[in-house]
């Protein structure tokens, strides 16, 4: 009998595919079952992995069949929270959910408040958090190795919860995950523009204060750069990194850039795909210590996943309100939607379209998500 961790997954679209890469990758789990509403993505799945699973087109009767101890969530994001309650009801040992974490904040508190309840594990996929580079960043940061951070800086584009939940999770990461206390921003939405299901503006910048004294901004397709990293400017010197490479740059370094370039636990750096690669094993492997309880925690649980969505959505409730945000956020629904659907911030080029439409399958324009 496999002492292997066994994995079920709802949703078998393109980002569950890196939780089963990273699920295999670190070869401490078997995925057994795959539900999705299209017989064709799982077939897609077989092929592409060989994983010999169960498919079920009713991911309820998987949950109630199959005795999991993981359940993975790549539904498209309005479908993160129903599902992850569904699952967590049945009482895997854990969820890894994609993020972001919820198309609002409260359907976010209800998954914690339910996977507490039954006493399940939660990790929403900021993989990230995995890759050399980020851990280099954030152990020099809490070394001194640039003084006190001033300001970082990072690029999105694609929607705020999209691309840029990444962004303000690697902000706490790097910080040792500090609590922002404050956001100001603002959005552009002359569009009827959709990522995933989900509304998003057409471009964005945000300013978010931490208690340690740190300050971050993000700018999201109001220049051509766009990119996952930041540029990090301390008291001291600086940090410029993305997902593979790190420069350093203060006293120690003669005032010249040291470059860096870590290989991971799994994958070496000039590896093909590294990102996605180790930071997917990266995170199924500290999923299974702990289960195991090799270690007291995982550095994506759920309650980081819900912070890195709160920031998100305090821009859009800064825009909203026409004022800096103080958090905890108190508006649990989302702050976009809030504006576009009471004529606050009505689209002045109508007609609806979503930048991930291409993603669907057969005659499918919109995704059928929830339960």
């Amino acid at each position: 009998m496999s002492d292997k961790l066994r994995v079920g997954i709802i949703g078998c679209g393109g980002m569950a595919r890196n939780h089963v890469r990273g699920y295999l990758n670190c070869g401490r789990y078997e995925i057994v079952a795959l539900a999705d509403l299209n017989e064709s993505a799982m077939a897609d799945y077989e092929a592409m992995f060989h994983l010999g699973a169960r498919h079920y087109t009713d991911a309820r009767e998987m949950l109630a069949k199959e005795n999991l101890d993981v359940v993975s969530i790549g539904t498209w994001h309005v479908g993160h929270a129903p599902w992850t309650i569904a699952a967590a009801a049945h009482r895997p040992k854990a969820i890894l959910c994609e993020k972001p974490m919820a198309d609002t904040l409260q359907a976010a508190e209800q998954m914690l408040i339910a996977c507490k309840r039954n006493a399940v594990k939660l990790v929403i996929g900021h993989q990230r958090r995995f890759l050399p580079t980020y851990t280099l960043a954030k152990d020099l940061i809490a070394q001194g190795a640039i003084g006190d951070v001033q300001m970082m800086v990072s690029f999105g584009a694609q929607g705020l919860p999209n691309y840029c939940s990444h962004q303000t999770d690697m902000f706490r990461y790097f910080l040792s995950d500090d609590e922002c206390e404050w956001v100001m921003g603002n959005v552009e939405r002359k569009t009827d523009r959709w990522e995933r299901n989900t509304r998003i503006e057409d471009c964005a910048i945000a300013i978010f204060q931490f208690r340690g004294g740190a300050r971050a901004v993000i700018l999201s397709e109001v220049t051509p750069l766009v990119y996952q990293g930041a540029h990090i400017y301390g008291s001291e010197g600086m940090i410029d990194l993305d997902t593979i490479e790190l420069r350093l740059l203060n006293a120690e370094t003669g005032g010249k850039w040291q470059t860096f370039r870590p290989d991971g636990k799994f994958f070496t750096a000039n590896d093909e795909r590294f990102e996605w690669l180790e930071g997917g094993a990266g995170q199924a492997n500290e999923l299974a210590d702990w289960i195991e309880g090799k270690t007291e925690t995982h550095r994506g649980r759920g309650e980081n996943g819900f912070k890195a969505l709160e920031m998100i959505h305090a821009v859009y409730e800064s825009a909203r309100m026409h004022e800096k945000v103080v958090l905890p956020l108190q508006t649990r629904l989302n702050p976009l939607d809030l504006m576009v659907e009471s004529g606050h911030l009505e689209p002045q080029r109508p007609g609806r379209y979503d930048i991930r439409a291409f993603l669907l399958r057969g005659e499918r324009m919109c995704s059928d998500d929830e339960p």
